[in-house]
């Protein structure tokens, strides 16, 4: 995985592996997700995260890749909140 920051839009952007994209999928207002052409996220992308980042299964990432995305962006300095 690969995170990479845009400051200017207040934005990140986490490669998850790289293959031929299909689709993105909304799961909130401030996460969307990449899908390939079999429905697996490929990159996730986090607007707004000067607010913080609300801790969220996304679908299609094992437990393990789950909490290394959430990972990446805390040690980016990136508030990750859990929901309640």
């Amino acid at each position: 995985m690969e995170l990479t920051l845009f400051p200017d839009a207040d934005a990140a952007y986490i490669t998850i592996r790289e293959s031929t994209y299909e689709g993105t999928h909304h799961l909130d207002g401030a996460t969307l997700v990449d899908l390939d052409t079999n429905g697996a996220p490929t990159s996730i992308q986090f607007l707004n995260v000067t607010d913080g980042v609300a801790q969220q299964h996304i679908p299609g990432l094992t437990d393990q890749e789950n909490q290394e995305v959430f990972d990446l962006l805390q040690e980016a300095g990136i508030e990750v909140t859990t929901q309640p």
